[in-house]
């Protein structure tokens, strides 16, 4: 977009600022602040108010987030939306392929990015946590057995994909739900099979332990002995 801005420019006298994302928390304060400066106006609560609102859902995901391991296969610009979100949130972006060069993508908090195709993204996936890519990509989540979250095209076996909003305040705080509700759905759930169950091991089912002060001067039989079982499950 930057060759298109400047002949813009050009053409019509008027400057341009460009912003690398509208998806995340700071690139949106950058963002609407630079609009309150143009005009000479403050933001507007409402936007105030959806700022919060995605406070909050970070606040809420990351717990859920921090520390996952993400595999995303996508265009460039796509790819540096979404990598750049998920270092915020806390996650190690351990495979990045995508389509073509862009400056970019080498301020992308990740060891790798990678020109390729979906056979480079599927040899760097395993052991992630989460596969984002096109839908082409769910074949290669079920050989992984990992979670699939569909981004860029194509994305052909979901409805609604065009109007999903990523950009904003409101649809980072949406993309933040999302990313947090897929890694919740592959938590360990917790069930009556799963409850605490500790045992103390034994070889024999019970053990004779003498109970008897030995000479029986206690009042006790010196020969009773009681039968403690070893094994307790809680």
């Amino acid at each position: 977009m930057h060759a298109a801005a400047i002949e813009l420019e050009m053409k019509t006298g008027v400057p341009y600022i460009m912003f690398d994302s509208l998806t995340g928390l700071a690139n949106n304060d950058a963002f609407l602040k630079y609009l309150a400066d143009l005009s000479g106006k403050p933001v507007p609560m409402k936007y105030r108010r959806l700022r919060s609102q995605l406070q909050d859902a970070m606040l809420d995901a990351h717990f859920f987030t921090g520390g996952k391991k993400v595999a995303i296969g996508a265009e460039p610009d796509l790819l540096w939306a979404l990598g750049s979100l998920l270092s915020d949130m806390g996650c190690e972006i351990t495979a990045a392929v995508t389509t073509t060069q862009s400056p970019i993508l080498e301020k992308l908090n990740t060891p790798e990015v990678l020109i390729g195709d979906l056979e480079d993204l599927e040899n760097r996936a395993k052991n992630c946590d989460l596969l984002i890519t096109h839908s082409h990509g769910r074949q290669m989540a079920h050989r992984l057995h990992i979670p699939f979250l569909r981004y860029g095209l194509p994305t052909s076996d979901r409805l609604g994909a065009a109007h999903k909003l990523t950009v904003g305040y409101r649809g980072t705080r949406d993309l933040v739900f999302e990313l947090g509700n897929t890694f919740l759905a592959h938590e360990h759930e917790v069930t009556p099979a799963t409850w605490l169950n500790t045992e103390i091991p034994s070889t024999p089912d019970s053990e004779e332990v003498s109970a008897s002060c030995g000479s029986g001067s206690c009042g006790c039989s010196s020969s009773a002995e009681i039968t403690i079982p070893q094994t307790v499950t809680l």
